[in-house]
């Protein structure tokens, strides 16, 4: 399993809710594709409202490949997976052509 926080950019918390219809709608058969390619059983994310009035989303990547995904994910040539990606940028400000963000540490 792999699980983390990502902050919301400024501005940009509409085109995350809009990204979350389109996933839970019209692409929710190629998000399923993806979970199943990547070895994830469950996707999920919850959206959290920091006290400074930010936000942020906890993502929880369940399955085998959890831990594992985003890396492989930054090196997909898939159509879909590139489109994810680009969301991931926009939204959270990831960038995928540098190294990866340090892993979470999990404490309890």
């Amino acid at each position: 399993m792999g699980a983390f926080a990502a902050p919301i950019l400024p501005g940009k918390l509409d085109a995350w809710e809009a990204w979350m219809v389109e996933l839970t709608g019209p692409r929710k058969a190629e998000l399923d594709d993806m979970n199943a390619r990547y070895d994830l059983t469950g996707h999920r994310a919850w959206l959290q409202q920091t006290p400074d009035g930010h936000h942020m989303v906890v993502v929880v990547l369940d399955g085998p490949g959890g831990d594992t995904f985003m890396g492989t994910l930054a090196g997909s040539d898939n159509g879909f997976d590139a489109w994810f990606r680009g969301k991931v940028t926009e939204v959270h400000g990831v960038d995928f052509s540098g190294p990866p963000p340090p892993a979470p540490r999990q404490v309890l």
